[in-house]
Parts: structure tokens; sequence; C-alpha cells
């Protein structure tokens, strides 16, 4: 067991865990047109972050990362011990190949940037496993302070938008022409956004200004199935799933609630929707918060798992803004309006491009 605490969000949405989880309980998306941006289709709507400082000789996302980083550390009443930085992303700063081959593209290169600046002496690691890497650094975390390898970690998560990311999405032509409708009979493709989000992981419940959850442990598996295409059973999720169940001791009839993937790509929701069934949730309430944010990619999972907490705090359940009449290959319960509910135990789980996938189980503290 781990506590996880002192969360960030930076979205299009705000600049808070407050500001993000207010907009969403009243139906705000981040996607929207975006007429003046340089390469982006005006007739796309996309998420993407415009208010935001920049420091001389930072990018965006070195200056969101070290933003994002402080504020959570402000949150904190003791920082002494043996910490570490892990940042989880997909393609990092991949808009600085633009100028040619550098070891700033590396997201090496940015973490150690951002950890030069903390008022803490740190280390530093990179998880870039495609869309599952947010939530597998959080895992990563909890299995290096369970161990005794660390006393703290920093997970950090972050990807923006990009001409690489967008022009790979729409050769996959995967890309949505509208806000994207997860779980939806109707949905026809994904929407790209981003943001940058972290949160700190302990075994010391003592350094936490405020601490509402733990992480009870977590999960990988791949299905390699396709280098985009998910598992036709669900087999990686799954698997994924049946492994965290027996990490925690947990089953599926102990969870409240499911904080999903939900891309909304006609094959990962269905893929989802055989696993879940499989694994015995298809009756779980079911969210994706995509609707909201669009896919942020290597951010997303830690992103949806910090909105969770917010949730688990608030004893509301979001719904899966953008579904209107739920239609996947197995029947699951997605919640299409928020719901008033207690949630003691949450699964949030992730797939991705490789096959990858990964779950989690937070627990609120009582």
């Amino acid at each position: 067991m781990s506590f996880i605490a002192a969360p960030h969000i930076i979205s299009p949405l705000g600049n808070s865990v407050h500001e993000n989880f207010e907009r969403a309980l009243v139906g705000q998306s981040a996607l929207r047109l975006h007429s003046d941006h340089p390469f982006a289709p005006v007739d796309i709507p996309f998420g993407i972050i415009t208010d935001h400082e920049r420091s001389e000789g930072w990018t965006k996302l070195e200056s969101l990362c070290l933003q994002s980083c402080q504020q959570s550390l402000a949150q904190l009443k003791d920082t002494s011990g043996k910490w570490l930085l892990i940042f989880c992303t997909t393609k990092g700063d991949i808009d600085r190949l633009a100028s040619g081959l550098s070891e700033e593209v590396k997201p090496q290169y940015l973490v150690q940037k951002v950890a030069k600046e903390l008022p803490i002496d740190i280390d530093t690691e990179v998880v870039s496993n495609a869309c599952i890497s947010g939530l597998l650094g959080v895992i990563m975390a909890h299995d290096y302070v369970s161990t005794g390898v660390y006393d703290h970690v920093l997970v950090l998560g972050g990807d923006l938008f990009s001409d690489f990311t967008y022009k790979g999405f729409e050769s996959f032509m995967a890309l949505s022409a509208q806000a994207c409708k997860p779980f939806d009979a109707n949905r026809d493709g994904l929407s790209l956004g981003e943001a940058v989000v972290s949160v700190v992981v302990s075994d010391k419940k003592e350094i936490f200004s405020q601490v509402d959850c733990q992480v009870l442990g977590g999960a990988s598996a791949n299905d390699a199935n396709h280098i985009s295409g998910p598992s036709r059973t669900g087999e990686g999720l799954y698997r994924s799933i049946q492994k965290t169940w027996k990490q925690t001791g947990l089953s599926a009839e102990e969870v409240d609630a499911v904080s999903a993937h939900g891309t909304a790509t006609r094959y990962n929701d269905d893929m989802e929707s055989i696993a879940f069934h499989r694994a015995g949730l298809a009756a779980k309430p079911i969210n994706s918060m995509k609707g909201y944010f669009g896919h942020t990619l290597g951010a997303a999972g830690l992103l949806e798992l910090v909105m969770s907490m917010e949730s688990m705090r608030a004893g509301i359940f979001l719904s899966s803004l953008g579904c209107e009449a739920p239609g996947t290959t197995e029947e699951i319960n997605v919640v299409t309006e928020n719901t008033p509910m207690e949630i003691h135990t949450l699964l949030k789980t992730t797939s991705g491009f490789g096959g990858c996938n990964a779950a989690a189980i937070i627990q609120k503290i009582q």
C-alpha cells in the first residue's frame, strides 16, 4: 500500500484539480475548433492549452512540466528523503525534431532539466509505453516505495498536441470530425488533447498536507496482437485486471466504479467492453473522460486517475461526456450522467498501441 496525493492538473479546462473537476461537472469540454493554430485543421476539434506562461529558453512542455511539479511539491509538509521523478510521455518534445536531431528531443533531457529546478535532490526516470504511460508510472511508483527503493516518487505525465501526433492519427483515419463520443453506438473516432499532470506517491502519510487515497496495486500486460489494433478478445486488458486482483487480493465484487480508457474508436471501445465483461465488471459504473479533455496520450492515465481521486472525494462519478446511447460488443454500464455515489474502491484501466494495457486500484482512506 502507498499513499497518493498532492495532485496538480494543467489542461485547457484549468490550472488546478479543482478548476478541472468543477468545469467537468458542468459538462464543459476542452474540445473546440482552433482556426488560428499553425497546423491543426480548422474543421476538427482538439483540446489545446492556450493560457500558459513560458520562461525564456524553455519550451511549452518544459514550462508546464516544471510548473506542475512545483505545485505538487508545494502541497507537502516534508520533502526530506530519497526522491524519484518519473516522466510519463509518449512523444515528449517531439516538435524539436523540426530543428534537427539533438539531445534536447529526448524525454530524458526534459525530465533532467525540470529536476534541476526543483528544491529537492531527485533522481529521474522516463516511462514511454504508449498511452498507458501515465498509469504505468503510478504503478511503478507504488512498487518503488513499497519495496523501499525510494521514499517518495513524483509522477509527472505530459503530452502536447503536435503535428507529429496529429499526422499519425490522421494516417490511421482514427480522428473524429466532431467531439469524441466514448462508448457511444455512433462513435467514429478519437479527439486529441493535451495536459500536464503530477502527483506524489509515498508510503509516508505524514508528508502530505491532505491525503484521501491510497494505491493498493496495479499491473500491466501485453496482448501482442498488432502495432495499432487491440486484441479482439480483450486479452491484454483482461490479464492486467486479473493480475491486479491477484496482487491486491480484491475481486470485481469489491470495486465500486471503473475509470476506463474509452478513446471512442470503434475497435478500442469494443475491446474494453469484452475485457470488462470477462472480468465480471460489466455491471459496474464505467466512465471515460476523453469527452472532457480529448486523448492526452501519455498523460491520459494519470489525468484520469487524478480526476477519479477528486470524484471519490466529492462523491460524484463523472458522466462519459459525449456518450448518449452506449453501444459496444458487450453491454456495459456506461454512466451518461453525473452520478452521486460513494466510491470507496476504484479500478483505473488504460490501453495503448503495441498491445499494452494496465490496471490499478485506488481506495479512499476511511
